[in-house]
């Protein structure tokens, strides 16, 4: 980034340079005799243009504002005023110490005066004017492609993460049928893990939005595999409160969030579960999700924080300012708080929910449930 400055700046000033030299090659081509060549007044007599060009540039990215129309023109007046004060100072206190052929200004009137810087700022207001609305434009073209590029990746991405579903299918039924008769258990958690793989792979992406009882199904799914992982000592409370019906949200947000607690937070202390509630606010059609949990003790499990950076990214992208995410974490805990808007639609082809909305309360063991066979 600093490297790209200092080029920019290298640019510019190799651009100057070359514009005074010709401008002056054509000054004396037009007057041959009368011109006097001085280094320090060619380039002293360009320093009012220059200055004129980047202060309107300036005032261009100062005021440009859509909700202000007049915001801009005000910035070229104090542009124009800045330009009128290095003119006069040029001309009448420090250009006689250096003018070459020993003439004097005219005398300082004003009206005139400004008249004549005018003409000159009007010139060079416009090319200052004209490189910031390109500039921006190029900037602007460059961030489409770079948004371009990095979507065409992610799909790239998402495609080389998708495996076969039959292929998975049949790999899970497999599994299934050999695990059944040595354990109900491990059949179980085949089960589990085949409905976690199947909502992966079943989000909707026309809109982006899955329906929240989903989602907390495969919440349900998440912790019960890993109660399989310490064998049904995990003690997390979970509540949802409220009305779920045809509610929806955009898809892995609250996942990530449990997934992150799983991974780093003490979660098979008895005295001190993790507490995960749930609740649906018809009145203000917003979904507030409140969690705590203590931390692990001993060594920290690396991590990059890439899963919480990449919430705040997708809630942004989606819900703008309209979501409120607030992490509280200390040496011991770690507690977070996180609001945001739902769509609710009705529809009669949604999948019932399989839980009691209402009150819901479940410390997470593995059911002794008879497994079925899973069928795409």
């Amino acid at each position: 980034m600093i490297k790209h400055k200092y080029r920019l700046v290298t640019y510019h000033i190799i651009f100057w340079v070359i514009y005074v030299l010709l401008n002056n090659i054509l000054t004396y081509a037009q007057n041959p005799k009368s011109y006097i060549f001085n280094i320090g007044d060619i380039f002293l007599f360009q320093i009012p243009n220059i200055c004129t060009v980047y202060l309107c540039i300036l005032a261009c990215r100062k005021y440009t504002n859509p909700l202000k129309p007049f915001s801009l023109f005000l910035g070229i007046t104090i542009a124009f005023a800045c330009s009128y004060l290095l003119w006069y100072a040029t001309t009448y206190h420090i250009r006689p110490y250096v003018n070459a052929n020993g003439s004097t200004p005219a005398p300082f009137n004003f009206i005139n005066y400004g008249a004549a810087v005018l003409l000159v700022f009007i010139r060079y207001s416009i090319i200052g004017i004209g490189y910031h609305f390109a500039s921006e434009g190029i900037k602007r073209e460059r961030k489409l492609r770079l948004i371009e590029k990095e979507k065409h990746e992610a799909e790239y991405a998402f495609l080389r993460a998708q495996i076969n579903p039959h292929f998975l299918n049949n790999t899970l039924n497999f599994f299934f049928a050999k695990s059944l008769p040595l354990s109900e258990e491990l059949a179980n958690g085949i089960m589990t893990l085949s409905e976690i793989m199947r909502y992966s792979l079943e989000i909707d992406k026309d809109d982006r939005m899955t329906l929240i009882d989903e989602e907390i199904d495969h919440i349900k799914n998440v912790i019960k595999i890993n109660q399989l992982r310490f064998n049904n000592k995990l003690q997390i409370d979970f509540k949802v409160n409220g009305n779920t019906d045809h509610v929806r949200l955009i898809p892995l947000i609250l996942i990530t969030i449990v997934e992150n607690i799983l991974k780093h937070g003490n979660c098979t202390e008895n005295m001190h579960p993790v507490k995960i509630l749930l609740s649906i606010n018809e009145i203000d059609h917003n979904i507030h999700l409140s969690t705590w949990n203590k931390k692990k003790n001993g060594p920290k499990e690396l991590s990059s924080g890439i899963g919480m950076e990449n919430i705040k990214k997708r809630l942004t992208n989606h819900y703008n300012k309209g979501f409120a995410l607030n992490i509280n974490e200390t040496e011991f805990d770690y507690s977070l708080e996180l609001t945001l808007p739902y769509n609710k639609i009705t529809d009669h082809q949604e999948k019932p929910s399989s839980f009691d909305n209402l009150g819901f309360l479940e410390h997470f063991k593995l059911p002794p449930i008879k497994p079925q066979p899973y069928t795409s």
